[in-house]
């Protein structure tokens, strides 16, 4: 549920401000980071696995930082109900690597799961506002045609590469310190390529930093709901990964995905929502069928 009321503010945000993704990305994240500082210096302290921690937090970070950046541009595109579930198909990312790289095929459990998202993404690509409906793999060429969907894909393919990164980071330095260093890396990054590359000056720039205040007065709010929603969840996730296998705990929250596509159709009054509810139902079993089946 903090997943998807991170996902409503920062799309309210996205829309309205006129800001970059990679300035309200960046904002977001350097604000969660901030709001963890305190917790961080309450909390008892756990020993420190500098290198180790450095070194997931150089690929976790970076991978992070490019994912969320689609995230933003994705969710500032498409309707929630569209892309949303769309995050469901990292699993396949993993199976498919392990059958690749490592040569571990996939048992009939997994292959059932992704034909349930095979099937979830046909679904949902089908007829979109009123178009006609394509048959076949054509539902597939639908959602490719679409930038945001596109976006959400990358996103998808990264996240299944980046999931061991944080019990790594958990496991070297504590839930609170993994967060709050993540988000900072992501923020600090995404911040340092959103400054421009000039600064105006004279009237011009005077009526620009009118406008820019106005706009910071309707936007914080919605800033800080998603920070404060988003360290607050992924500090609950990194709790849960360090005391359970990552698999169950990305299969759990997949159900994010669902919760914020019913958000969409409910409170946004999305199109076609019956459609894109089953598909991300669909989905939903179809990434837990896969991640259990990698239980031994």
């Amino acid at each position: 549920m903090l997943e998807t009321l991170r996902d409503l503010a920062l799309r309210r945000v996205l829309r309205q401000s006129g800001w970059s993704t990679l300035r309200v990305i960046g904002l977001s994240s350097a604000l969660a980071a901030l709001l963890l500082a305190v917790p961080l210096l309450l909390a008892e302290s756990q020993p420190l696995d500098g290198w180790a921690f450095l070194a997931a937090l150089a690929v976790g970070g970076s991978l992070n930082a490019l994912a969320f950046w689609g995230y933003g541009r994705a969710i500032a595109l498409e309707d929630l109900s569209l892309v949303l579930p769309l995050i469901n198909l990292s699993p396949l990312v993993l199976l498919l690597a392990g059958w690749w790289v490592l040569g571990e095929r996939p048992s009939p459990s997994a292959v059932a799961g992704v034909g349930l998202l095979v099937l979830g993404a046909l679904l949902l690509g089908r007829s979109r506002r009123g178009g006609p409906s394509p048959g076949g793999m054509a539902g597939l060429g639908q959602l490719w045609a679409s930038p945001g969907c596109r976006w959400m894909l990358l996103v998808a393919v990264i996240w299944g590469v980046a999931a061991t990164m944080d019990k790594l980071g958990v496991q070297a330095g504590g839930s609170v310190l993994w967060v709050l260093s993540l988000q900072l890396v992501i923020g600090g990054s995404l911040l340092g390529l959103s400054l421009p590359g000039g600064q105006a000056s004279g009237p011009a720039a005077a009526k620009a930093g009118g406008q820019a205040a106005t706009c910071w007065g309707r936007v914080l709010p919605f800033l800080l709901v998603a920070a404060l929603a988003g360290a607050v969840g992924t500090v609950w996730q990194m709790e849960a990964i360090r005391s359970t296998a990552v698999v169950h705990v990305i299969a759990i929250k997949r159900l994010s995905t669902l919760f914020g596509s019913g958000i969409g159709v409910v409170a946004l009054g999305e199109a076609e929502g019956r459609r894109r509810l089953l598909a991300a139902a669909v989905m939903v079993i179809g990434a837990a069928t896969v991640l259990w089946s990698a239980l031994p």
